[in-house]
């Protein structure tokens, strides 16, 4: 993603073609992918001069080895291109079609980045700093070099285009926000609730007072391990379904990477009824 050093650097003013930014730190998703793109762009664009060999006798490997980092640097364009793709409402098919590969190819190559990048909150940026002055920055940079493309990032981007969207946008922004709150609240729950259960598994049910080998006592000791282990496996099951039900909620309010987030929800209520299934084990 884009580094926020590089970013830092915006001015206070955004460009002529862009609204008034008092208010308005975070865009539409879409358009929050687009400038984070334009921004990794940037920083290769810099990188390739950067690797311009200009020393007349470099040390052996030097050349590969810059070779290979803008290699690294290309792999992350290619990785927002495809977070920018999904939410502008590209198909995994097409986004497959489009590399060479198939849909489930793509899925299973990207859908990693496109799940990190909704969890994280859908921005490149950090929170102090606004999207559009960082755009517009990066429009002056690019007409340096194109001066007949004075507002080249921030004249793409719907915010600019169709200016009564953002309060929409903002509303999905905050619903959905709210709903990452809660799955990581949740994350966080299932999180204490394994390490408890590798606890569990780690002491075994054979307390220490077990020891002079009463079966009795062995028998009460292997029972409540049970069902303790019982008890943590049924919590864990009940919060994978509430991060399932999160996930189906995050569909309508982050339309764009529905698909993202059914997948989500199926993982969860597979992960859900295994666990309730293994939980079940223990009672006989």
């Amino acid at each position: 993603m884009t580094d926020a050093a590089d970013a830092s650097s915006a001015p206070a003013a955004a460009s002529a073609a862009a609204p008034a930014t008092d208010k308005i730190h975070r865009l539409s998703p879409r358009d929050e992918s687009r400038v984070a793109l334009a921004l990794t762009l940037r920083q290769l664009a810099d990188a390739v001069l950067d690797a311009v060999p200009v020393e007349p006798d470099p040390e052996p490997g030097d050349l590969l080895r810059t070779a290979l980092r803008l290699q690294r640097r290309v792999e992350d364009v290619v990785r927002e291109a495809v977070v920018a793709e999904r939410e502008r409402g590209t198909t995994w098919y097409q986004i497959g079609e489009a590399a060479g590969i198939t849909r489930q190819s793509a899925h299973e190559k990207w859908y990693g980045d496109v799940h990190a990048w909704a969890a994280t909150g859908r921005s490149a940026l950090p929170p102090h700093l606004k999207t559009l002055d960082v755009a517009a920055e990066a429009d002056a940079r690019y007409a340096a070099l194109r001066p007949e493309r004075p507002h080249a990032i921030t004249s793409g981007l719907d915010a600019v285009r169709f200016p009564g969207s953002h309060a929409y946008e903002a509303s999905l922004r905050t619903r959905g926000s709210a709903l990452h709150t809660r799955r990581m609240d949740l994350d966080a729950q299932a999180d204490k609730l394994n390490a408890e259960y590798s606890t569990l598994h780690a002491q075994g049910p054979a307390a220490p007072s077990a020891a002079d080998g009463d079966p009795l006592t062995l028998l009460t000791a292997y029972r409540g391990h049970a069902k303790a282990v019982h008890a943590n496996r049924l919590a864990l099951a009940t919060v994978h379904d509430e991060i399932a039900t999160v996930y189906d909620q995050l569909v309508t309010a982050e339309p764009s990477l529905a698909e993202e987030h059914r997948t989500q929800a199926d993982w969860h209520r597979n992960a859900s009824e295994q666990t309730r299934a293994y939980a079940d084990l223990l009672r006989h």
